[in-house]
């Protein structure tokens, strides 16, 4: 009984934070609406030498929208809070993309909800793409079906957490360094329910701890950025794939700009998570590398990556290519129109 009273007094403190005292002499959140809005239209032409009626030679639309609602407020006390939701566009699994509260102050932000964690958030990977990204959501619009894998054209660690709930530390930069470090319990991404026992949960990450470092500054006009990040899981929960006994990822980045040429490499490791549903891999590398340049409202990027799996003994080993050329033109603030053509090789090694 006085342990769950205690519980309960933490709860309530907690959210007073957020809601009297901080806020008494500042006016309320006010919520905005801002987002953004994708159609694509595109063609894909695949063949294999198996099973050939499983790839679709088509045209198709598609479209990729969020909206988001943020707001926030600075108190008397010099600290900001804050909250953003992000509701997708079209009807999905993932309805609610990202949702969490933060404060920033002197100490950087701290974040409470679904969010990335640092090693995502704060890596430098090849995301320079003026069409569509090579290392976003949006190249499972024209991905090659069977073979080709959405988890090899990425470096970052995105099978371990995305957006489970966490608590999520980042400091404010110094001498162009920045440190983050984040804390998830549960490794479930959008559900908003507590799992009541440890059998229940079975298949789920638990205890993700996740840092990151990275390096942003400037040196006679060349820009230089350099990443370091990991995710480790202290309890795998019987979920580690390929006969893991650990699951953890790591990733390093590097990116350089000087006028407007902008080239960037990067590389991503994840053990014991599985590259799909029917490929249970132990372990996943990726290298990826791209150059763009933009000229004003015109812009044009060759981005690439080459990925393997180790699959153990209990699943096949792949490579994988991946190129693509992109070229975007902004036809005003916040419109513009985008081109990708992307070619992809998948091998069984």
């Amino acid at each position: 009984m006085k342990k769950n009273l205690l519980a309960t007094s933490a709860l309530i403190a907690a959210g007073a934070l957020f809601s009297s005292a901080a806020l008494a002499e500042a006016k309320p959140i006010q919520l905005k609406v801002g987002g953004y809005y994708e159609q694509w239209v595109g063609a894909i032409f695949q063949d294999s030498d198996v099973n050939t009626s499983r790839y679709a030679d088509d045209v198709d639309v598609q479209e990729d929208g969020e909206i988001h609602f943020k707001g926030s407020m600075t108190a008397d006390n010099g600290l900001t809070f804050g909250v953003n939701v992000q509701l997708e566009a079209a009807t999905s699994g993932d309805q609610i993309d990202e949702s969490y509260l933060f404060v920033r102050g002197s100490f950087g932000e701290i974040v409470l909800g679904s969010e990335n964690g640092p090693a995502y958030a704060m890596h430098y990977g090849t995301d320079i793409d003026k069409g569509y990204g090579l290392e976003e959501g949006d190249t499972s619009f024209y991905w090659f079906s069977g073979g080709s894998q959405n988890t090899m054209h990425t470096s970052r660690l995105t099978d371990i957490d995305n957006d489970g709930q966490k608590i999520r530390w980042i400091s404010p930069r110094m001498s162009g360094f920045q440190i983050g470090l984040s804390y998830t319990p549960e490794g479930r991404q959008d559900v908003d329910g507590r799992v009541p026992n440890e059998a229940q949960n079975v298949g789920v990450f638990e205890q993700i701890i996740a840092g990151a470092v990275n390096f942003d500054q400037t040196f006679d006009d060349v820009r230089v950025r350099v990443s370091a990040g990991g995710q480790f899981v202290s309890d795998h929960n019987g979920a580690a794939s390929g006969g893991e006994d650990s699951v953890w990822g790591t990733a390093l980045g590097l990116r350089i700009g000087a006028g407007g040429f902008e080239g960037t490499v990067a590389w991503g490791h994840q053990n014991g998570v599985a590259v799909s549903s029917t490929i249970a891999a132990k372990t996943i590398d990726t290298i990826t590398a791209g150059i763009a340049y933009t000229d004003g409202p015109m812009g044009v990027s060759l981005t690439g990556a080459y990925g393997t799996t180790d699959g153990g003994t209990s699943s096949r080993d792949l490579s994988q290519i991946t190129v693509q050329l992109g070229v975007g033109y902004k036809v005003g603030p916040g419109v513009s129109i985008n081109g990708t053509a992307v070619y992809v090789n998948s091998d069984d090694v």
